[in-house]
């Protein structure tokens, strides 16, 4: 038996997830510090923080909605294309005799073979 349990998957994602949380807000703090150096009100440099990281949100989350959307289209083109006869048919005929006499005709009733009348 060891003495200490190994870590999961998800504990070392949360403990990576946490570490890159801290150093972002260290990095905000000292943003907020050199801002407060330069003169700007302690007040506005944490407005201009927060406003900062609503517009990081905001980006984040329209790249996911425009990305979601192309998966959304192409999904359902797929499914257009799946469901869809794209192969080529040509018309069942067949020779026999019809209105024009004996030719080849379609199910329909219509000659598609060149044929001269008696009229002509």
């Amino acid at each position: 038996m060891r003495g200490h349990p190994k870590n999961s998957k998800a504990e070392r994602v949360g403990r990576w997830l946490g570490r890159a949380y801290r150093g972002l807000m260290r990095q905000e703090q000292r943003l907020r510090l050199w801002q407060v150096k330069l003169g700007v009100p302690a007040t506005g440099a944490r407005v201009f923080a927060w406003g900062l990281r609503f517009s990081v949100i905001v980006l984040l989350l329209s790249f996911s909605l425009v990305l979601a959307m192309i998966v959304f289209g192409l999904w359902v083109i797929g499914r257009g294309v799946a469901r869809s006869d794209l192969s080529y048919r040509t018309p069942e005929v067949e020779w026999r005799d019809g209105y024009s006499g004996f030719g080849l005709y379609t199910r329909d009733g219509f000659r598609i073979d060149p044929y001269v009348s008696e009229d002509d």
